[in-house]
């Protein structure tokens, strides 16, 4: 039986009651804090050992903290927080699990976390998370056979399932839209057979390609952030072609690109009042002819047909309404913000997908062969109940806390589930859960 350690959960969004649920299912006693009681409420569902805290768990970290004495601090706020709410932690001397990227400037606290026998878990989600640890896993097992791994290339999309994929967008959020917008503009760099390439600013979308995901079709992919410090990560330096990309339905990419032609994701603040969605169209498409459409501007602008399918997705937006811009003050990003909110909704019962898929061109000196292998998950859930996305980043995260609190993860300072301590039981305890990988292999 687990000795029950107390942790402290700060905030109650859509991935916290699977990570919640699972660390009271391990006998944990757990405390939450989030603004909203119904948040709080659900993510407990009245289970006999979790405090439910309605309060302040960005401002007000360190205050529950030093109230509630957790062993573990699990960190469910928006990426922004989850550096501020590190150094807080390292602070008060508690350790903290999270899902965010350890950026340069996470990594930076890896010295003081150190010196203080603190653990600051990072990249515990599904991507990242789950992507490492099921990586590395695999990479190990080849070389174990003398395999050397010519080429890594993963992908991972969260999407509407096929049944739910019913707008012409071909996207729905499972996610804040302030964080598929800031997407938008998000750099990539990948290695492709020895050669560095740099995708700044966007521009992985003028890029995408398409992988086949077993049993489930064809999808569009584009390049993720900066692939290549996992050549190191995953221990396979000598490989030469490393990627890591995001899934989409086909046809999202041209949609983005478009958009970033018409600076749609720009952050410069102004005043939209008296604008109309088409007059700000025509507007940033440089169009003054008050007798021609912001649908015609707008193709003209890009240089498409006025039938081409990303007019027909910014049409749907309700790009070329009639209609006063909401927010009247902001950024254009805000305006695009709050047409993805309003309009890419999942409706009530229907399913969402994840679908995981990595690739790996191994070679074998000793005999001459050479082999593709593909490792795939795939899991569904009801928006209703339990997401697929909220499982898949809330279980491991869970994990994660329940690893720390119970002193199963051997290291200290800033780390990620690269090492043999975190990622072998945290497999085993995912396939507990439903998730787990399928494999095909195939001789080249």
């Amino acid at each position: 039986m687990t000795e029950s350690k107390r942790i402290l959960v700060l905030g109650s969004g859509s991935v916290s009651r699977p990570c919640v649920q699972y660390l009271l299912k391990q006998g944990h006693s757990v405390i939450v804090v989030d603004q909203y009681e119904a948040n709080v409420k659900k993510t407990l569902s009245g289970h006999p050992n979790g405090t439910p805290v309605v309060g302040n768990a960005v401002t007000d970290a360190a205050k529950y903290i030093q109230q509630y004495r957790p062993d573990v601090v699990v960190c469910l706020l928006p990426t922004v927080f989850m550096l501020p709410t590190a150094k807080t932690c390292i602070a008060e001397g508690v350790s903290m699990i999270g899902a965010s990227y350890a950026k340069e400037e996470m990594r930076a606290l890896d010295a003081e976390a150190r010196a203080k026998g603190i653990r600051i878990l990072c990249e515990m989600g599904l991507d990242p998370g789950i992507d490492h640890m099921s990586a590395v896993v695999k990479i190990k097992e080849l070389q174990a056979k003398g395999g050397v791994i010519d080429s890594f290339v993963s992908v991972c999309g969260a999407l509407p399932d096929f049944g739910a994929n019913n707008n012409p967008i071909g996207y729905k959020l499972s996610w804040a839209p302030e964080s598929l917008v800031g997407a938008s503009k998000r750099s990539a760099k990948i290695m492709v057979d020895g050669k560095l390439i740099d995708m700044p600013d966007g521009e992985t979308y003028q890029n995408p390609a398409f992988v086949e995901i077993h049993k489930l079709g064809w999808f569009e992919t584009y390049c993720n952030a900066d692939s290549t410090p996992y050549l190191k990560a995953y221990g396979i330096e000598s490989a030469k072609t490393i990627q890591r990309g995001t899934l989409r339905y086909p046809g999202w990419c041209d949609m983005v690109t478009q958009m970033q032609k018409l600076k749609l994701f720009e952050e410069d603040s102004r005043d939209f009042s008296g604008y109309t969605y088409a007059s700000l169209m025509k507007e940033l498409a440089g169009c003054k002819d008050t007798a021609t459409s912001a649908k015609t501007c707008v193709a003209k602008f890009l240089g498409i047909e006025e039938y081409a399918t990303s007019m027909l997705k910014l049409e749907w937006l309700g790009c070329f309404e009639e209609a006063p811009v909401q927010p009247q003050k902001g950024t254009v990003r805000d305006v695009i913000t709050a047409m993805y909110g309003r309009k890419l909704v999942f409706s009530p019962g229907e399913k969402d997908l994840i679908a995981m898929q990595h690739e790996y061109i191994v070679s074998y000196p000793n005999s001459g062969k050479r082999q593709r292998i593909t490792s795939t998950l795939v899991d569904r859930g009801n928006v209703d109940e339990e997401s697929a996305i909220a499982r898949t980043t809330g279980v491991p995260i869970g994990i994660g806390a329940h690893f720390v609190a119970s002193g199963i993860v051997k290291d200290y300072g800033v780390l990620i589930p690269t090492t043999e301590d975190i990622y072998v039981p945290a497999l085993l305890e995912l396939a507990k859960e439903g998730l787990h990988f399928v494999e095909q292999e195939t001789d080249i």
